[in-house]
């Protein structure tokens, strides 16, 4: 039996206090009479010290920056003069902007009026998010990224990722050697002073070819996670699909068409076979694959419904929760480095206390497909078994907790992965005992906001 979110809440979190060291040149204090509030150690979903708890600070913060933004998503803001990216930061209840040049008046008036407690610091950027932008561009043949040649290689190099940094100091490369053929992703075959020297070559080439500052780091390519238990309908997000290969996945959001049909969205490389999609439990249809709402480069597609029938709901707990606990979704909701979320992969659960590294990265699947948008976030310390999914997450929905963590705001779509762990003892794996679980610490999800611009769909909610 299903059951709603109220008078229950689930994926509470308790986060660190780190330590901020930062020389800065600009700092906007709370407005006057404005009294600083002390950094929230308690849980997400308890007061601290200072009367808000970590989720309203988040709340309030995300506001702000989406003023200052102009409500534009991540990649957009590019579109803004001089701006190159803004930070969160909820357990200090501050925001770090980084901006080349000075920030116009409309900035300056905004950081001017802080509400109270809130502090906010300008930090100069070598380069702007356009300049950057403009710097990826040069890396792309036909909107993926080219292969690069190094001397001493009989093969080209690949470009697994491709971002701007956050402080705009230039842009962050992955790379890799071999393509990921015939090798674990988790083995690097090169040793320490032979990839010193391979990443070398490939900083000289990308410095030149991109004509900004580059930083290069070994990253194979990005494997495709593919994975509650039993849904019916009307279908919920976090569900455990049985995909048309026969493995698992997770649903992500109920939608709605352009012509008012309503689907389950689910990640795009995980359709395969006959495109009929069932319940991992139990084997009931949930419907089929339609071939007119898919799309490659967001890693998403809608699932045709027989029943008609999507709920703007999400499951929340642990993958071995049975009595169907779920919580509304209310909206959805742009990202910003700094920020928490909560990863919810049918085949790992609900992971909260994900934070936000960095947005607008560009990421090449498994499957060869370049996704030109997408966020990337790590597990930290409070995080559930310090890890951020699992594989079979794929398609799984990533969100911010909001009224108290009673309900969800939507904010992205599980695709792919980095830095891969042991899963720990404690974890519980829901296709554990079909093949050999392991986990990661951080997932790239394409942004919420994308992925319905581009499909043309509406947000179901609650």
């Amino acid at each position: 039996m299903k059951k709603s979110g109220s008078g229950r809440r689930r994926a509470v979190i308790a986060l660190p206090v780190a330590a901020l060291a930062l020389s800065l040149p600009f700092v906007a204090s709370p407005s006057a009479g404005a009294a600083a509030q002390s950094a929230v150690t308690a849980p997400a979903a308890a007061a601290g010290s200072g009367g808000q708890t970590i989720e309203k600070k988040q709340e309030t913060l995300d506001k702000i920056a989406g003023r200052i933004t102009e409500g534009l998503s991540e990649s957009d803001r590019a579109r803004i003069p001089g701006f190159t990216d803004i930070e969160v930061d909820p357990l200090h209840n501050s925001l770090r902007l980084h901006w080349k040049g000075n920030p116009p008046q409309r900035v300056r008036r905004i950081l001017a009026h802080l509400p109270r407690g809130v502090r906010a610091s300008v930090l100069p950027a070598r380069y702007s998010k356009a300049d950057l932008h403009a710097a990826r561009n040069r890396l792309l043949r036909g909107g993926k990224p080219a292969d690069l040649r190094i001397s001493g290689t009989s093969t080209p190099l690949r470009i697994t990722s491709i971002g701007p940094a956050v402080d705009g100091s230039g842009l962050q490369i992955g790379y890799d050697e071999d393509r990921g053929v015939g090798r674990s992703d988790r083995m690097d075959p090169l040793a320490s002073t032979a990839r010193q020297s391979t990443s070398s070559e490939v900083k000289a080439a990308t410095d030149r070819l991109t004509g900004v500052h580059t930083t290069v780091v070994y990253k194979p390519l990005s494997v495709d996670l593919s994975s509650r238990q039993e849904d019916n309908t009307p279908w919920h997000g976090g569900a455990a699909l049985r995909n048309p290969s026969g493995g698992i996945c997770s649903s992500a959001f109920s939608v709605k068409t352009s012509d008012g049909r309503y689907e389950l969205s689910a990640a795009y490389h995980c359709n395969g076979g006959n495109g009929v999609w069932h319940t991992y439990w139990g084997g009931r249809l949930i419907g089929t694959t339609d071939n007119a709402q898919r799309l490659a480069s967001d890693d998403a597609l809608g699932i045709s419904l027989p029943s008609g029938q999507s709920a703007g709901r999400l499951y929340d707990g642990p993958a071995n929760e049975t009595d169907g606990y779920s919580k509304p979704v209310t909206g959805w909701g742009h990202n910003n480095v700094g920020d928490y979320v909560c990863t919810d992969g049918a085949n790992s659960g609900v992971h909260c206390g994900v934070q936000i590294s960095a947005t607008d990265i560009g990421v090449t699947g498994a499957n060869g497909v370049y996704r030109p948008d997408t966020d990337l976030a790590y597990s930290t310390s409070r995080t559930k078994d310090h890890i951020a999914a699992a594989n079979g997450d794929s398609g799984g929905p990533v969100f911010a907790g909001v009224n108290n963590y009673t309900a969800d705001e939507a904010r992205g779509m599980i695709t792919a992965l980095d830095r891969t762990v042991t899963c720990p003892s404690s974890e519980y794996v829901l296709d554990s005992g079909v093949r050999t679980p392991w986990c990661v610490q951080g997932v790239y999800f394409v942004p919420i906001f994308q992925t319905l611009q581009d499909m043309h769909w509406t947000l179901v909610t609650q």
